[in-house]
């Protein structure tokens, strides 16, 4: 089994720049320090390289569609042509981006590399450069924002559930390489936004309720890597069919992170539980007793660790 590196953004910059390697070396410290990391052997390591992990890497600022299908058209009755139109269109928008073509992503890519330490050179390499230069690489970014633009997409309340319960949420159990991939944490927080009223009303414990959902306020809507960070430490990195656990690195507040992880567990729990049918829930077991959970490494701005969470710990409120 391999175990899988992700690091967020405010992790992967200050490890290619930070002046004189400083971050790169204490991070390379910190691991060996680490008594669960330092014991994993390097064969079983790999990276959880992500579209999304090299478009915030790149510092890539990608628009969005916007009317490509007015809601006042949107009817139930239509609604499975609607959602294929409205996904084709978007995929239009996203090839026509100039930004988006394999060889601006390069020379931007290239033009960032003349500011990365040379001893962080080699990591460049392996997370965006070879990436980028890998075959349907560009058709795989471009699934990503197709998928992240429908997962976002407001669509009508009863429109909306049909949607969601037909398309995206059976996403999560597709042993798809690509689509296994994509974050789901875009549908765990609509769930959670459709149900927080309703769960703040039933708790008696209405403050912690009120502090999950906080937490679950991104600090951006294209804040990708925040939200992949909780779907692979919590679900897994999928290669050749096999889940892998994922060993996420960030520089975020642990409690902020925490409460997402409570979130996104406890809303994968609700549909498991409420949502499936029996029949459903025996059809896709295997690859839900596939899910591997992982652990989230928090560092200081220096690049040491400082706390460290074993996701299999983290407790739900389902």
């Amino acid at each position: 089994m391999k175990y899988h590196y992700l690091f967020d953004n405010n992790i992967y910059r200050p490890l290619m720049n930070s002046k004189n390697g400083e971050f790169l070396q204490n991070f390379k410290k910190s691991i060996k320090k680490n008594n669960i990391i330092t014991n994993i052997p390097l064969h079983n390591i790999a990276y959880s390289v992500t579209p999304f992990s090299i478009i915030e890497a790149l510092g890539v600022s990608i628009p969005y569609p916007e009317n490509l299908i007015s809601n006042k058209k949107l009817k139930i009755e239509t609604y499975k042509e609607d959602f294929i139109s409205l996904s084709r269109k978007a995929e239009i928008h996203f090839k026509n981006l100039e930004i988006l073509k394999i060889e601006n992503l390069l020379n931007n890519a290239k033009e960032q590399s003349k500011y990365t330490d040379d001893k962080s050179k080699e990591l460049e390499k392996k997370l965006i450069i070879n990436p980028l230069n890998s075959e349907g690489f560009y058709n795989y970014l471009l699934k990503g924002l197709v998928f992240d633009f429908l997962c976002k997409y407001q669509f009508p309340l009863e429109i909306q559930k049909r949607v969601f319960s037909e398309y995206l949420i059976p996403t999560f159990f597709l042993n798809d390489r690509e689509i296994s991939r994509f974050s789901k944490f875009r549908i765990i927080k609509r769930l959670w936004d459709n149900s927080y009223y309703e769960l703040e009303k039933s708790r008696d414990n209405k403050k912690i309720i009120r502090e999950l959902n906080q937490s679950m306020k991104l600090k951006r809507n294209k804040d990708f890597l925040d939200c992949e960070i909780i779907h692979f430490s919590s679900i897994g990195d999928l290669v050749n069919k096999e889940h892998n656990p994922v060993i996420s690195f960030t520089l975020d507040k642990k409690e902020t992170v925490v409460n997402r992880l409570i979130v996104y567990k406890s809303m994968v729990n609700l549909f498991l539980n409420k949502l499936l049918t029996t029949e459903q829930y025996e059809e896709n077991e295997h690859i839900i007793k596939n899910w591997k959970q992982g652990m989230i490494v928090f560092c200081d701005n220096k690049g040491n660790f400082t706390k460290s969470i074993d996701v299999s710990n983290i407790n739900t409120i389902y």
